[in-house]
């Protein structure tokens, strides 16, 4: 039996035939639509290098797919189209000569199967791109994990500015060094941070602005909690794959210990030719005390008794005594002195050292503190008694009667394994002035009327031989706080 489609049919049939190419053109035209948002987003928004070298060739290939099948499925939903309509013109020819009508392959599943195979071929294309996604994501995370370990490991400080020099980067060297936190710098701009004249705000300005790295410059800079700290500093650029210039990269190191270490060697370098030069001065006068001593005492011997020039002599031959105890000191101090070390347990001594100073064994005015666990120093006892000696003497003639003298001994950890013992001697004293306090240790300088000047000169000469370091902080009116630190071996 003969069956005759007529045209409105046969055309509503091809309608049904190609819409579903219809609706995978319009899904692919807003996927490809979308896909080219995101990477005009991705090209405007701060991204790292990493994610911009990983993701751009990743939305590339999307797009080249997606256009490629926007511009295939129309050519071949039009060519579906016209071979449809020629078989539909073969069967009406055939209807209308009364022969049986009999398609050679059914142009529906045709079609139906390349559907099939383009949504099969668009799915291993959506595995194919998730896969290199999630292998961009994964190097973009390693990278940036390497990139952490490395500012995490390094020891000197690196902070990075951009454009604006807001903080963008702020590793754990930075942190230890400026005992600042992270978190309370992050997006903060260096004026906020380090003040808006610092030093570091007019090396990044001549970096960023006229590019003027700084390979190497040392500088002293006042920071928080009065601390003085000594850096070693270098910029440079900080700049994209492309060369477009992104903010500046600020290095630093702590330079305090070693400037310490070297004012140190210098003082005593300075000492040691000052000592040799005044011993023998000081034999010099010595002798000539020796030859006005000897006549002194011949003159007295020939006045008679009861004779006014008797009291003359005295004061001359108590004069002489008192010269010669400070030419005596002096020798001391100047003299190359060889250490006798051993343990020493510090609460211990310090008692005896107040036993000594006082001639009690406890003192209303003096109150030491020891902190738990505190490690034997070697020190020749000897020595450092009479340093300790002298300090606590200081401080007791510069208290009122109402004062308090704290010594407290702590601990405390430095790079590495390294330890050292705090010894502090706080009074509530008079305090030293401002423009003194750089003088105190300087050889016969002194504030006392009577003082000699070499007390603390010796005190300092002791600790240096020790390997230690001592510092001094006062305020006019409040007090005076020495610090004594030693190593532990």
């Amino acid at each position: 039996m003969a069956i005759f489609w007529p045209e409105g049919d046969s055309r509503m049939a091809v309608h049904k035939q190609l819409r579903p190419l219809v609706i995978m053109w319009a899904v692919l035209l807003t996927l490809f639509l979308m896909t080219m948002a995101f990477r005009l987003v991705m090209l405007q928004r701060e991204a790292t290098q990493q994610e911009v070298a990983v993701m751009h060739p990743i939305v590339d290939v999307l797009l080249y797919v997606m256009g490629g099948f926007l511009v295939l499925l129309p050519c071949y939903g039009i060519f579906a189209r016209r071979v449809e309509r020629r078989g539909l013109s073969r069967d009406n020819d055939a209807q209308d000569s009364g022969k049986p009508t009999g398609k050679e392959r059914d142009q529906t599943e045709v079609v139906i199967d390349a559907f099939h195979d383009v949504v099969q071929r668009l799915r291993e294309k959506e595995q194919e791109l998730v896969r290199l996604r999630a292998e961009a994501e994964a190097r973009a995370q390693e990278i940036e994990s390497y990139n952490e370990n490395i500012l995490r490991s390094v020891a000197s400080g690196v902070i990075t500015f951009n454009q604006d020099q807001v903080i963008t980067t702020f590793n754990d060297a930075a942190m230890r060094i400026l005992e600042v936190n992270r978190g309370s710098v992050i997006g903060k701009t260096c004026a906020e941070v380090f003040g808006a004249n610092s030093k570091i705000g007019g090396l990044l300005e001549r970096c960023h602005r006229y590019g003027e790295g700084i390979t190497r410059e040392q500088f002293e800079m006042d920071w928080h909690r009065d601390r003085r700290i000594w850096l070693g500093v270098s910029t440079s650029q900080l700049k994209d794959s492309e060369s477009r210039l992104i903010g500046t990269t600020f290095v630093f190191t702590d330079l305090t210990e070693v400037k310490e270490l070297q004012g140190q060697v210098e003082l005593q370098e300075r000492m040691s030719v000052m000592g040799e030069m005044s011993a023998g001065i000081a034999h010099e006068f010595r002798n000539f005390m020796g030859t006005i001593l000897g006549a002194a005492k011949l003159i007295a011997k020939q006045l008679a008794l009861g004779d006014p020039a008797h009291e003359n002599v005295k004061t001359v031959l108590h004069v002489i005594a008192d010269m010669d105890h400070i030419i005596t000191q002096f020798l001391d101090f100047s003299r190359k002195t060889e250490l006798e070390l051993k343990p020493v347990s510090l609460e211990a001594w310090l008692m005896k050292v107040v036993q000594q100073v006082t001639g009690q064994t406890s003192h209303s005015q003096i109150r030491i503190i020891c902190f738990p666990k505190l490690p034997d120093i070697q020190m020749d006892e000897v020595l450092m008694r009479q340093a300790m000696g002298n300090l606590v003497q200081n401080a007791l003639e510069a208290m009122p009667a109402d004062g308090r003298l704290t010594i407290t001994v702590g601990q405390r950890s430095l790079s590495g394994t390294r330890r050292e013992v705090e010894i502090r001697v706080n009074d509530t004293g008079c305090g030293i002035p401002k423009d003194r306090v750089g003088k105190i240790f300087l050889p016969f300088y002194t504030t006392k009327t009577k003082g000699t000047g070499l007390g603390l000169a010796l005190v300092h000469k002791i600790v240096l031989l020790h390997n230690g370091r001592i510092e001094v902080n006062s305020q006019e009116g409040q007090g005076t706080t020495f610090h004594i630190y030693l190593p532990v071996a």
